[in-house]
């Protein structure tokens, strides 16, 4: 019998696995270095102003963010060429693994914005997209020393005793792409791949977070080495993913975060039945919501229900409940936001 942590990393790697992990299973521990996050209002160590989401919004335990950027922290791309970014020192990391039965968990260090999403931040998203397109040269200069930054963050990780790495970009809004991808080939992917690279270099698996639809993406991230992605399953085909790459691709998610937050006991049973089927039938899954936000308990409490119920292998198909019925739209909870990266 596999312990669960060994389970887990089964089932990423398409192992063997005995049953399908879930994200209440407690075997996955998410820690930040220090600053990770940004604080909840005022100038962060990047020089970004940032402001508090509404008190009407509650946010998760394990959010990127609990504010979001109202000031850039310069007015052009000319600025961040010689900018001082924030140090990385061991200081960083202090006693992130301590207490963790090491045994029994996979330790995750969490990155600060990605690539794309800090560039966005220091500048602006006009005038970083602007950037992008008519000082070429300049912008990817300051996305190499951007990619130097969390090649230190990954490094200091590791060092510490972390087990795995999980990076976040945002590329897409639910339409697709916010810029041209060979644009993203040319300026981002060769940097990604240098900060994968650390982790997979010290045999640790790299999880991925990208919201929108952003399935284009995905092949040139497997090649990068990314071990396991955390997509957004209401506008992303995770199926049409999952038949197209086949063992090569993992999944931590499978559930719309809207349906964890507003759907029924029963449609978040149905949705995780259909995620462990279509997604997970070799492994390759970690059921999940798609984003780390507040849900009810009993939402949570179904989800591990359908995982214990249904996840044990190999799955029958006469746990597959079917296609899922048309789901109500639901309207953004007051104060929503994207993810910070």
């Amino acid at each position: 019998m596999l312990s669960p942590k060994a389970n887990l990393l089964a089932a990423l790697t398409h192992a063997g696995p005995e049953y399908v992990p879930w994200a209440g299973e407690g075997v996955l521990r998410l820690v930040d270095y220090v600053g990770r996050k940004p604080p909840r209002a005022g100038q962060d160590d990047w020089g970004v102003t940032w402001a508090p989401l509404p008190t009407s919004y509650t946010a998760g335990g394990d959010e990127p963010a609990e504010s979001y950027p109202v000031v850039p922290a310069v007015t052009s791309v000319a600025e961040l060429l010689h900018r001082p970014f924030p140090e990385v020192g061991p200081a960083l990391f202090a006693g992130l693994t301590a207490g963790t039965k090491r045994a029994e968990t996979l330790i995750v260090g969490q990155h600060g914005a990605g690539l794309f999403d800090r560039f966005a931040q220091l500048l602006g998203m006009p005038a970083a997209l602007t950037a992008l397109a008519s000082e070429e040269d300049a912008s990817a200069v300051v996305i190499a020393r951007l990619a130097e930054h969390h090649m230190a963050i990954a490094a200091g990780y590791l060092a510490a005793g972390v087990e795995a790495g999980w990076l976040a970009d945002d590329y897409a809004g639910d339409a697709g792409p916010f810029f041209n991808p060979r644009v993203w080939r040319r300026l981002f992917l060769p940097h990604l791949a240098r900060i994968i690279a650390v982790y997979r270099q010290a045999g640790a698996p790299v999880f991925f977070h990208t919201c929108g639809r952003a399935e284009i993406f995905v092949a040139d991230l497997l090649e990068a080495g990314v071990t396991v992605f955390n997509l957004q399953s209401d506008v992303c085909d995770l199926a049409r993913l999952k038949t197209r790459f086949g063992r090569r691709i993992a999944f931590y998610g499978g559930i719309s975060a809207a349906l964890m937050q507003r759907g029924t006991v029963g449609q978040v049973i149905a949705a995780a039945r259909t995620a462990m089927w279509t997604l997970g039938r070799e492994g390759g899954l970690i059921l999940a919501p798609d984003q780390p936000l507040t849900c009810p308990p009993e939402n949570e409490a179904a989800l591990e229900t359908a995982a214990r119920q249904y996840g044990r292998y190999p799955l029958a198909k006469s746990n597959y409940p079917g296609p899922l019925s048309p789901l109500p739209p639901f309207p953004p909870k007051a104060g929503a936001r994207g993810c910070e990266g």
